[in-house]
């Protein structure tokens, strides 16, 4: 994956980089796919982890693999269009 090091985002439960547990991966469009370490992960934890992914790379990131993907991935979405339309 191009752009910042994301072995310097953790998962929150367990402290491990994310790209460690393989837990993200990069789409074709260079959209970030992020899959939480457990269906049952809290929902809180969930939310973080996207955010921080979302900030930290300035890239589309989203959620797959999670009962409550679809609400979140657009919360993902409003995020980046909000930090890319300050860059532009």
């Amino acid at each position: 994956m191009e752009g910042p090091d994301l072995s310097e985002v953790l998962e929150p439960e367990t402290g491990v980089p994310v790209v460690e547990l393989g837990l993200v991966r990069e789409g074709e469009d260079g959209t970030l796919y992020y899959k939480p370490i457990s269906p049952y992960t809290p929902q809180i934890l969930v939310i973080a982890l996207g955010i921080e992914l979302v900030l930290y790379t300035r890239r589309r990131v989203k959620l797959e693999n999670y009962y409550l993907e679809e609400e979140i991935n657009k919360r993902l979405e409003m995020l980046y269009e909000a930090i890319s339309d300050q860059t532009t």
